[in-house]
């Protein structure tokens, strides 16, 4: 038997191989390919809240807040002003919670519907809810005597004004704010009495 080389049958093979390597090294640029979402990430997913504006208060601004803006004081809404949201914000919600309050934290003040032209909550405007006090509107901040309480404002960015009637429950605001919150910003401050 003679043994002849095949070398007329492997040399396509060869070539073959040396082009996808050389195709594979000129596709490596040094970035990183992210992989696809699968089908059911994509259809699944909800859309992730982004933390594109501020909120400020100067008379917030050492942290703690000033008793004139409590229940030892005129309880009045302390100066907040807010960045414009993301392109298609409809309007702005508001909120005021106790989070060191017992029982999972206590609502001072709700508000939705705020205007997106505006940068601050303005008297006349929006539809307020019902505080945990069982009044609505606004109520300061009032932790027990001898403790401190921390407590948080957030604005919320929304895709539209809420459907919402006045003296809504924080359930009913919660419930209401899910899947339209575009953007969110927040300011914590302290009182002690």
């Amino acid at each position: 038997m003679v043994c002849r080389p095949i070398l007329h049958r492997t040399r396509p093979l060869v070539a073959l191989g040396l082009y996808a390597i050389a195709l594979g090294i000129s596709a490596c640029d040094g970035r990183q390919a992210s992989p696809s979402p699968s089908p059911s990430a994509r259809t699944t997913a909800s859309p992730s809240i982004e933390t594109a504006f501020v909120l400020t208060s100067s008379a917030l601004s050492s942290g703690s807040w000033p008793s004139a803006d409590t229940c030892d004081g005129g309880d009045g809404v302390p100066d907040l002003h807010w960045t414009a949201g993301p392109a298609g914000t409809g309007s702005y919600a508001l909120q005021l919670f106790d989070v060191d309050a017992p029982n999972g934290g206590f609502t001072h003040w709700m508000l939705a519907n705020e205007p997106p032209s505006l940068r601050e909550p303005t008297p006349g405007t929006g539809v307020s809810g019902r505080n945990d006090f069982g009044r609505e509107g606004y109520a300061g901040p009032c932790p027990p005597k001898g403790s401190t309480h921390r407590y948080v404002f957030t604005v919320y960015a929304v895709d539209r004004s809420l459907q919402l009637q006045p003296l809504y429950s924080h359930a009913e605001f919660q419930k209401a704010l899910e899947n339209h919150v575009l953007s969110q910003a927040t300011l914590t401050a302290t009182y002690a009495r």
